[in-house]
């Protein structure tokens, strides 16, 4: 054994099958008093305990992120669906619009100026002579029809 690997000697271990236990030493092999010694840590360790917290901090953070993110485009999606099924539904509204005003207006064509009501009212005017109407010019006799031109 090394001096290093010495420490207190208050119990010892007996090994079993798959557990130690802690028997009350009876018959200890060095007596004294052995006090601890404070050994500074390395820069090394204190480096790597420091760059460990980091990397945990770093860990943690970017599972929060993680999480916000994911939700986010969760919310996304549904919004996108919702957004999709909207859009059909105007759609189809928009369609049957269209249809009901094309009724509408025929409807309202056929109403208004219906062709069955104007002959309701028929006025008889009798021929007036005319002084300076114009006279229609005859149509000529004879004309030859050419093709092609």
């Amino acid at each position: 054994m090394s001096r290093g690997s010495i420490r207190y000697i208050d119990s010892t271990y007996i090994y079993g099958q798959h557990a130690a236990v802690a028997a009350p030493v009876t018959n200890p092999v060095i007596y004294g008093r052995f006090p601890k010694h404070n050994q500074k840590k390395s820069y090394a360790d204190k480096l790597n305990k420091f760059l460990s917290a980091i990397l945990l901090m770093l860990v943690v953070l970017s599972l929060v992120s993680y999480y916000f993110v994911s939700d986010s485009e969760k919310n996304m999606n549904k919004l996108g669906r919702e957004i999709v099924a909207l859009s059909n539904e105007n759609i189809e509204l928009q369609n049957r619009l269209d249809n009901l005003h094309s009724f509408n207006k025929i409807d309202s064509i056929i109403t208004n100026n219906s062709a069955l009501d104007t002959a309701k009212n028929v006025i008889e005017v009798s021929a007036v002579n005319m002084v300076n109407a114009p006279q229609a010019k005859p149509a000529p006799v004879n004309y030859t029809w050419s093709i092609g031109y």
